[in-house]
């Protein structure tokens, strides 16, 4: 009888030959929903092996994850401004944090919400021209990766040697690891503001080209000198919203324009560091699914249902050259068991039949999900 697979080899061959033994599982939980299931019980039900803790107390997202024996870990890499960070105020609920990217936010402490987004420091040519200079790797001689999301993070930087060994450890567990980062679109409109570098796409594709090719550079050197100390992953994580619920953010044109050739750099970069290139993308992004393709995209992820996207008629379609990741509606995981089984079934067994797939909500898990419909299918996946 042969060696069962660890997390890593049955990801990688669920990429690779599009052939799924069993179903590699992750998921995403709102904030919200792990204070829901903390008073439903969830403590009670993680064994002392699968709680994590961290300098804050228990760390109830990645105990659940590791509770539930999903096969990802996630680190992160920062392709920011390096603006300096401060925690500006914490009151009535909400937290005001100036953040690395290059903006201010106002937060809902412990809730995942809509957050207020203001004060984007490229307001102009003239101050992109000053700050673009900070989109290098060494700018303040501290890693730009990291074990520990850069979000809204406002403490202190690791060292090289730190972080590096932080990592390492991380992956000697034999889950597949990757590296998260935004994209280009994400990471310039962090800056520059939402609504202006929709205007920029219209009126200023130079300025928009420019601003993507920096932050994707600086992806690929900070890649490299990580590798270069040592640092150990099996793919890359790319953060990139390019669609509302209607359709897409910009125009096929416009990406195929800016984004599409950096997309590609990327994933020619990766590919030839044999690391596998993931993306998350909000909205309805179908339409982009062949220039995803040639860009070398390995799995797309998260494929939202509202959006007009089913995952067992994409896969009949692309699954030869397309892993899918996603695509379990949330709104349908919130109505019980009886509608997790359809979905499951719906989905799930015709996108193992077309090509890979791997489970994932189609974004994250909300409150209105209870802790024991989430076990029902946890349990439901893993028995397929």
């Amino acid at each position: 009888m042969g060696r069962m697979m660890n997390s890593r080899e049955l990801v990688k061959q669920v990429i690779k030959t599009k052939q799924t033994a069993n179903i590699p599982l992750y998921d995403s939980f709102w904030e919200d929903t792990l204070t829901s299931w903390e008073q439903q019980g969830a403590i009670k039900a993680l064994q002392d092996k699968t709680k994590i803790y961290n300098k804050d107390g228990l760390n109830l997202n990645l105990s659940l994850q590791q509770h539930f024996k999903f096969d990802f870990s996630m680190v992160y890499l920062d392709n920011s401004l390096r603006q300096s960070t401060k925690l500006i105020k914490s009151e009535n609920g909400m937290i005001t944090v100036k953040d690395r990217c290059g903006y201010t936010a106002d937060k809902f402490i412990g809730k995942s919400r809509t957050m207020h987004m203001y004060n984007h420091v490229t307001s102009s040519k003239e101050i992109w021209n000053e700050l673009k200079i900070r989109l290098k790797v060494d700018i303040d001689n501290l890693s730009r990766v990291n074990e520990q999301s850069y979000f809204m993070q406002y403490e202190d930087d690791q060292t090289w040697e730190h972080s590096i060994n932080s990592i390492n450890q991380l992956y000697s567990n034999n889950n597949y690891l990757f590296i998260n980062s935004y994209g280009p679109f994400e990471a310039a409109w962090r800056h520059r503001g939402f609504t202006q570098l929709l205007m920029d796409s219209a009126l200023d594709e130079k300025f928009l080209e420019e601003m993507f090719e920096l932050h994707t550079d600086l992806i690929i050197e900070t890649m490299k000198k990580a590798l270069s100390l040592g640092m150990k992953v099996d793919g890359y994580f790319l953060i990139e919203d390019l669609g509302h619920t209607g359709g897409l953010l910009i125009s096929p044109a416009v990406y195929k324009r800016t984004l599409h050739k950096q997309h590609r750099k990327l994933g020619d970069y990766l590919h030839s560091q044999n690391l596998d290139f993931f993306m998350h993308s909000c909205g309805k992004v179908k339409e982009l699914i062949p220039l995803f393709i040639n860009e070398g995209l390995d799995v797309l992820q998260a494929i939202e249902s509202k959006a007009d996207q089913n995952v067992a008629k994409l896969s009949l379609q692309y699954g030869k050259d397309l892993c899918f990741m996603g695509n379990i509606d949330v709104q349908e995981l919130a109505k019980g068991k009886q509608a997790i089984k359809e979905e499951i079934l719906n989905k799930v067994v015709p996108a193992m039949k077309n090509g890979g797939y791997i489970y994932h909500s189609d974004h994250s898990i909300p409150p209105e999900v209870t802790f024991e419909d989430y076990v029902y299918l946890i349990k439901l996946i893993k028995s397929l």
